[in-house]
């Protein structure tokens, strides 16, 4: 087991099979409760996730005299919502948890928010620990910084600061996760590859060491975070405005975000992109819509805005090609996204 170097002011520990004996562990190490039976201990997942793995999660804590209970919530990113958060509320209000118990987090990056988010406004606090089962959550969602929360078609309107005990990585669970989740781990990474180090692509689909690619990862996220934390954005308008259309069901997190990085990059880089995006199984080009109806839903959504301008993560080619914020009016962020869907148009 490791500790990976995530510059986060809680520990990432990474290995294989520590999800199923080191959990149990850090937590009860780490309890004031004195009688261990009293501990309360719940544990968010999805059926999908859970239905893989929480017998064999669950069964480090029978056999140290504690029963935690599974908390189901939906996955998607339809279901990322104050009413899951809501569902968790519910059931520690039930349960009469307490500032000594645990909350676990055990899925993707919906379950990661979901639960962090019911940790954070939850009465007199709880303890959270973090248990990504996807490559998006590893990379990203574990180290985001912010829980998030989607409300009527509008992606990561809500946010509250994450602040985990500890999150705990195991590349067990990557041999699981479903083709189209997948993608949403690709998408975040190639995101810091496009913004910081093109060399994680090459080692993207099947890192021969997850601790050090994971690594690899965290360390180029800080690097853009040292230059601007908004830097990260890149992406997420289009990818918003894609998500929202469809209402998150035709295209996942990381599909939308590949297309709205592939419209972004230089022309020089596009092409290159779009046959690791083939070879990655992620899409070149909208489909089951035209761009222009996209544009449409980003238009409705940028008029919304009350202020003059707006920041956009933006390829500055005057400056050597680097990556810029721009402070633009709504009307100048309009034709940027234009061109930008032009190139990703499915004509449909």
């Amino acid at each position: 087991m490791d500790i990976l170097k995530a510059d986060r002011e809680y520990e990432c520990f990474c290995g294989t099979g520590i999800a199923f004996d080191y959990a149990a562990s850090y937590i009860l190490e780490r309890t004031s409760v004195s009688d261990i039976k009293k501990l309360k201990i719940a544990v968010v997942s999805d059926r999908i996730v859970s239905g893989y793995y929480y017998n064999k999660f669950e069964n480090q804590f029978i056999m140290r005299d504690v029963k935690p209970f599974l908390i189901p919530v939906e996955s998607v990113y339809a279901g990322k919502s104050i009413s899951s958060v809501d569902t968790v509320y519910k059931y520690l209000t039930d349960f009469d948890f307490g500032s000594n118990d645990w909350l676990i987090a055990l899925g993707g990056g919906g379950i990661l928010d979901i639960t962090a988010f019911a940790a954070s406004i939850f009465s007199g606090g709880v303890n959270l620990l973090l248990v990504p089962t996807s490559l998006g959550a590893m990379a990203e969602g574990a180290v985001s910084g912010y829980a998030k929360l989607n409300s009527t078609g509008h992606k990561d309107v809500m946010s509250v600061p994450m602040k985990p005990n500890a999150v705990i990585c195991d590349p067990t669970f990557l041999e699981t996760v479903p083709d189209k989740t997948r993608s949403n781990g690709y998408a975040s990474v190639i995101r810091c590859a496009i913004l910081d180090d093109l060399s994680l692509i090459m080692d993207l689909e099947k890192p021969s060491n997850m601790r050090e690619y994971l690594n690899r990862v965290y360390a180029s996220r800080s690097r853009i975070e040292q230059k601007n934390p908004k830097l990260l954005t890149l992406g997420n308008e289009i990818a918003g405005a894609i998500e929202g259309y469809f209402r998150f069901m035709n295209y996942s997190e990381g599909e939308a975000l590949a297309l709205s990085l592939l419209c972004a990059v230089d022309d020089r880089r596009r092409a290159p992109l779009a046959r690791i995006y083939e070879a990655l199984h992620l899409p070149t080009s909208l489909k089951d819509v035209s761009e222009k109806v996209i544009m449409k839903t980003l238009s409705d959504r940028l008029d919304k805005i009350s202020s003059k301008t707006l920041d956009i993560v933006d390829l500055d080619e005057s400056n050597g090609g680097k990556w810029v914020i721009r402070s633009v009016s709504p009307d100048e962020a309009k034709e940027i996204f234009v061109e930008r869907l032009s190139l990703i148009g499915g004509h449909n």
